[in-house]
């Protein structure tokens, strides 16, 4: 059986880059000089205690720290080459191509088909409410999640509205 050794295999370049994250809420520092890369179709765990600060990271990844009054980010996150947190960034676009699900469901305040239907719409995958309708029925299929959904788990289409992201981020992949 032939071996793959790293110098037979192609270089591939990371489509997130930190360096040198830093997180404070206030005084208090979260996340304190990060730095790594993730590689594309890769599943990537951050694992340690409560209250080390991983969440806080995977908040970093789309910006939904900017929603915490007196949070601040110092250091760079760069995904697909681009800054995230340079002032230019219209964080809409950048939370649509990057996903999180909380521990916790944070579904819209809509129905499970308007919060399913959430990224197709958005990034115009549908020209017609029927197309829109067909998308989210079979994206629900495919994903085994359609009985779920339609027994009204909210987890699921919190889930499924991530099925059009580019990078998706998983508070405690363990739970329900």
């Amino acid at each position: 059986m032939a071996s793959t050794s790293p110098s037979d295999m192609q270089e591939i370049d990371p489509v997130v880059v930190c360096k040198n994250v830093n997180v404070f809420y206030g005084d208090k520092q979260a996340i304190n000089n990060i730095s790594l890369d993730i590689l594309p179709k890769t599943i990537t765990a951050f694992i340690g205690p409560s209250g080390c600060g991983k969440s806080t990271f995977l908040r970093a990844l789309n910006r939904m720290n900017d929603t915490i009054e007196g949070c601040r980010m110092e250091g760079e996150i760069l995904i697909d080459n681009t800054n995230i947190y340079h002032p230019d960034i219209d964080v809409v676009p950048l939370r649509a191509r990057v996903g999180m699900v909380f521990q916790k469901p944070n579904p819209f305040p809509k129905s499970i088909f308007d919060n399913v239907a959430y990224g197709p719409k958005i990034h115009g995958l549908a020209k017609t409410n029927a197309e829109l309708a067909d998308i989210v029925e079979n994206a629900l299929r495919g994903s085994g999640l359609w009985e779920e959904v339609r027994a009204g788990s909210y987890r699921s289409c919190i889930l499924m509205r991530c099925v059009t992201v580019t990078i998706f981020l998983k508070q405690n992949p363990w739970t329900n």
